[in-house]
């Protein structure tokens, strides 16, 4: 456990990131981008976290707007948003295989692709 953090909820939460190996430090591309930044040295890894979590509300809004206001522009990102991830899970799996990861990464891999298709998005209409 890190010191100088008490509380049950604060157990529980780091208890659930070490069970499920969702430290930020654990993947390559991350630990590369956290050095980048700490090179740089504007950002610690909070600063870092709470950028991307921001960014992809903003996306996730957007998303959501669009889709409400029937633009054909949101559906194509609604397809980017969801494989947005792909390629972080395929890394995960490669290097921390389980079978909860490969059923995620089948199943965000069928949701890009029916999405594609049923919307007719990548073909000449």
């Amino acid at each position: 456990m890190i010191t100088g953090r008490s509380g049950l909820l604060y157990e529980l939460a780091t208890d659930a990131q070490e069970q499920l190996l969702l430290g930020a430090d654990r993947s390559l591309i991350t630990s590369l981008l956290l050095r980048a930044v700490a090179w740089i040295g504007f950002f610690n890894h909070q600063t870092l976290l709470a950028i991307g979590l921001v960014g992809y509300a903003l996306l996730e809004g957007t998303e959501g707007i669009g889709l409400a206001m029937r633009r054909r522009w949101a559906e194509y990102l609604t397809v980017v948003a969801t494989g947005l991830l792909i390629p972080y899970e395929v890394y995960e799996l490669v290097h921390h295989a389980t079978l909860f990861k490969a059923g995620a990464l089948l199943l965000n891999v069928a949701v890009v692709v029916y999405l594609a298709w049923r919307k007719r998005l990548f073909v000449d209409v």
